[in-house]
């Protein structure tokens, strides 16, 4: 008699319910688990479902909430996040790309631009973002643009990104949602707040939000990812009550038509809610929201210990992390809302660890 077997759709319902880590195991139990996982919509499905976490980069040591992980760099600028991916831009080397829970990292030899994130676009996959100012021959202050594509190990160029000369982008503070990139970005003449978006199919910026709020009264605006979907502007004013606005997208970040609706998700109003200004020596703030209405920022306190906030209503929780900034720390520390996975890096060949040098006949 035959064995029965259950529709693939509702195995994969099924593995979806399961911790990561469990996860990792089922996935030898047959070729058909192992498959179900390395298909694309069961990880879209099975990251929307999983918590997020705060990843905290300190020099090369990798602090979580529940393991330590070694990550073998040196001096980094920036990182970036998407589907379980981290990016680090080391200073003057390049990039490097790495999954933690399944131990891949890829080194990207590149002195010459900015990591801005990492995003995908669903015919060429992941792909590496990063800019370059520069001044062109009006004087005006400008950008270049250099897309690596994992995949391929080939770098290409755009010096047409479709963004306006006078807008200036906040690198750090770019989230990638659904495969593009956002950002705010200023006017430096109007002083007009922008978000903008990086379409990787298109190679090109697109206005997504014009006149945010954030420059009308308020001296901090952070983005981060909602539910998977959609995006979230929390915003701090300049009151001393430090009060905390939490705008989201009513639609979904790739359905927004027209007009781009924001919602007022929560607000938080507790005089002992700590500062988010952004400080010169420290990174910027990184926060996330749950369906609970519970805000986690994860920042330093004023006495230089790093610390992760959760609010829930009224009710205001500090949680230390061991860790204190010194002198030698600076421009060293970084952190990250991370979203585990099991998604192996994209390469062309199957060594875990590659370079990929940029090259020397680039045009810019």
């Amino acid at each position: 008699m035959p064995r029965e077997q259950l529709p693939r759709d509702l195995v994969g319902d099924i593995l979806c319910l399961l911790p990561l880590k469990s996860l990792a195991r089922f996935r030898a139990v047959c070729k058909e688990w192992n498959t179900i996982w390395e298909d694309k919509s069961f990880t879209n499905h099975y990251l929307s479902r999983t918590r997020p976490q705060f990843m905290d980069h300190v020099l090369s040591s990798i602090v979580e909430r529940d393991i330590t992980l070694e990550y073998p760099c040196e001096t980094h600028t920036s990182i970036g996040y998407c589907d379980g991916f981290v990016v680090f831009c080391m200073h003057k080397k390049g990039f490097a790309i790495w999954n933690p829970w399944v131990r891949q990292n890829k080194f990207i030899e590149n002195q010459e631009f900015d990591l801005c994130g990492i995003g995908y676009d669903n015919v060429t996959g992941y792909k590496i973002f990063g800019l370059k100012s520069f001044y062109d021959c009006s004087g005006e202050d400008n950008y270049r643009v250099a897309i690596y594509e994992c995949r391929s190990d080939v770098w290409k160029f755009i010096n047409d990104t479709g963004l306006e000369p006078r807008r200036l982008i906040m690198q750090d503070n770019i989230v990638s949602i659904k495969g593009n990139l956002y950002v705010i970005a200023f006017d430096r003449k109007t002083h007009e707040s922008f978000l903008q978006s990086f379409d990787f199919s298109e190679d090109k910026f697109k206005t997504i939000c014009a006149n945010l709020p954030i420059m009308e009264g308020y001296y901090t605006g952070i983005l981060a990812v909602f539910r998977g979907d959609r995006v979230s502007l929390l915003m701090q004013s300049e009151d001393v009550d430090t009060k905390v606005e939490i705008l989201v997208s009513k639609q979904r970040i790739d359905e927004y038509g027209e007009v781009l609706v924001w919602i007022n998700y929560m607000t938080v109003s507790i005089p002992s809610f700590p500062s988010l200004q952004p400080h010169i020596l420290n990174p910027r703030p990184t926060y996330f929201v749950d369906g609970e209405k519970r805000l986690f920022v994860c920042i330093f306190d004023g006495t230089d210990h790093l610390c992760i906030y959760i609010v829930k209503g009224d009710v205001l929780s500090k949680i230390p992390i061991d860790f204190v900034l010194n002198e030698n720390d600076i421009f060293v520390t970084t952190y990250v809302r991370y979203i585990p996975s099991f998604i192996s890096i994209p390469c062309e060949s199957n060594e875990v660890s590659l370079k990929s040098k940029i090259p020397i006949d680039s045009p810019l």
